[in-house]
Parts: structure tokens; C-alpha cells; sequence
């Protein structure tokens, strides 16, 4: 989607219906209807147009009515200090096309975090989790949403402490991404000495993250873009830098072996390109932006879950 504003730069969210209709989309900034109009308070919301995961769009559990976005500020200057709030859509107004809420708008749930934004269903099968990584720390947040509202929080103490090496806080950037099937996660980040790429075991029930492994390789590497196919037994990392190109592992090697896991390690593109964003489609395909951002098309790997 072209954002009618013309300012998208990074991160962005849609959703549609259980039949694939759109319904609205934002960039963290500004949110539209389906019909590409500014919903009505949908302007001014705290994310930023150079985060990362800018924003993520949850329907609240047990409503076809509201629907939760979670944004996450650019934190490419330090004194971009927003944090992650929520903001949330009531449907049934604007004859259907939905309206921000005017005093559900900006609403803070946790401060100073990267710009990494994720969810999983809980496993109680209505739920979720809202995970995100809290800057200048090794912790990940987990949140309970439910239909009354965010009722839980877990912390979980493990992995990197962000970021590792320098402090720049431009190393904020790189995505927070879930298995399909909600029992991992992985995170990498670039803009720092060291870069991290790395991924856990989570738990849908109980919101904790577990078992650490690095599988970092160059520790200039510039990590950004990250998805696990859809059978959950790959695993993708894409690097900004040029000649670095996006990496497959498999998950699964030597039966989950982290020192397997690392040396299953294969270069999937051509690495004549930076590669940025990662993200799995309905397809089951995984589509790559990349630079220059000056070409007019997508990167896709048309069978992720095949190795090499």
C-alpha cells in the first residue's frame, strides 16, 4: 500500500476481516479507513514513521468491534522518548469505517523499549501476548491483552543486553518476530558493535522467554529483517549491509542442536542487495524489501520451508 501521506519510511500494519477485506492500515503515525481516508482522531498517534515495527493492529479478544494498535517510537534520535502505547478503533463508527477512539489514544504501556513489536496467541486460545524488548536492558515484556484490557505482564531476564558494544541508540532498529506456531522468538539489531541476531523458546501460557542461542556470525553483520517459515523450522535473518544478503538455519538440525543449528547456516540470495524487512504472507511465501529502495519490487522466497 502507497501511505497517502507520502512519509512511510519503516514500519506499518494492516488488517482486514475473516474474508480477507481490508479494513484500515497505519503507519504509526496516522491511520486509514479501507477506503484510504484518514479516520476520523486517526491522525497523531505516537509511533514513528522510522520505526522498525512502527505499529501492530490486535483485535481485542472476543470483539469484532475494537481493535488494539500498539505502536513503538523511532529511536533513531535519544530524545524520541514515546515508548510503546496503544490507541483503539471502534468499528461501528463512521457508518462502518471505523474511528480512533478520542480518550483510548496514545495510551502508555511501557517506555524507552527498541523498535521491535510482536504478538502470539496466548495459549489459552483467546488472548495474546504483546512482546517487545525494553531498550538498555536484556528484558523482554510480555503483555496479557484480554477483553478487559491488558491484565498481565511478564518479564524475562535473557539473551543480549540492548545494544551490545556501543550505545547508539540508532541501534534500536531491527525486527522482534513469533514462530507461526507462537514457541519461538527471534531478534536481531543493527547500527552496533556488536549486532545481535539471536533467537528463545517462548511459552504462549505462561508469556516467559527461554533458552538462549546466538547465532550471530559477524558482529558487524547490520541484522534487520527476520521470519521463520511457515512449518516453523527455519529460521531468516537479512542484513542492511550490501554483499551480506538474508541467511536461512535450520531449526531442527542435529535435533535442535544450537552448534547444529549455527552451522546450518546458508546464504538464500543474492547479495548484491541490502536486504531490509522481512514478513511471511497468507502465501506461506516470505517477501524482503531491500535497497536501493529506489526499485519498484519485493524480494520473495517462494518456498521458505525447503533448506538451502
Amino acid at each position: 500500500v502507497d501511505f497517502p501521506d507520502g512519509t512511510h519510511s519503516e514500519g506499518s500494519a494492516s488488517i482486514c476481516d475473516s474474508s480477507g477485506n481490508l479494513l484500515f492500515y497505519t503507519n504509526g503515525k496516522t491511520v486509514w479507513n479501507k477506503n484510504h481516508l484518514m479516520m476520523p482522531n486517526g491522525n497523531g498517534l505516537w509511533g514513528n514513521w522510522s520505526s522498525t515495527q512502527a505499529a501492530l493492529i490486535v483485535p481485542q479478544p472476543g470483539s469484532s468491534r475494537y481493535y488494539y494498535i500498539f505502536t513503538t517510537d523511532g529511536f533513531y534520535n535519544a530524545s524520541l522518548d514515546k515508548g510503546l502505547r496503544y490507541s483503539i478503533v471502534d468499528m461501528c463508527l463512521d457508518n462502518g469505517n471505523g474511528n480512533v477512539i478520542w480518550n483510548q489514544k496514545n495510551i502508555l504501556v511501557l517506555d524507552t523499549v527498541a523498535e521491535k513489536l510482536t504478538a502470539v496467541r496466548h495459549g489459552n486460545g483467546t488472548d495474546y501476548w504483546i512482546i517487545t524488548h525494553k531498550y538498555y536492558s536484556d528484558a523482554f515484556y510480555a503483555f496479557q491483552l484480554s477483553a478487559n484490557g491488558i491484565v498481565d505482564t511478564v518479564i524475562s531476564h535473557i539473551g543480549s543486553f540492548h545494544p551490545l558494544g556501543l550505545q547508539y541508540p540508532v541501534a534500536a532498529i531491527g525486527q522482534l518476530k513469533a514462530s507461526p506456531d507462537g514457541h519461538k522468538l527471534a531478534i536481531g539489531n543493527g547500527n552496533s558493535n556488536n549486532c545481535i541476531a539471536e533467537y528463545f523458546d517462548f511459552d504462549p501460557l505462561a508469556g516467559t522467554v527461554s533458552n538462549f542461542v546466538n547465532v550471530q556470525w559477524d558482529t558487524l553483520n547490520n541484522f534487520y529483517g527476520i521470519s521463520f517459515s511457515p512449518d516453523n523450522t527455519k529460521l531468516y535473518f537479512a542484513c542492511n549491509y550490501y554483499s551480506h544478503g538474508i541467511y536461512q538455519f535450520d531449526l531442527i538440525a542435529g535435533g535442535g542442536d544450537p552448534d547444529s543449528v549455527s552451522a546450518s547456516r546458508t546464504l538464500v540470495t543474492d547479495s548484491s542487495y541490502a536486504y531490509l524487512a522481512l514478513q511471511l504472507g497468507p502465501d506461506g511465501k516470505i517477501y524482503s524489501t531491500h535497497t536501493p529502495t529506489t526499485t519498484s519490487f519485493l524480494g520473495v522466497i517462494n518456498n521458505p520451508n525447503a533448506s538451502g
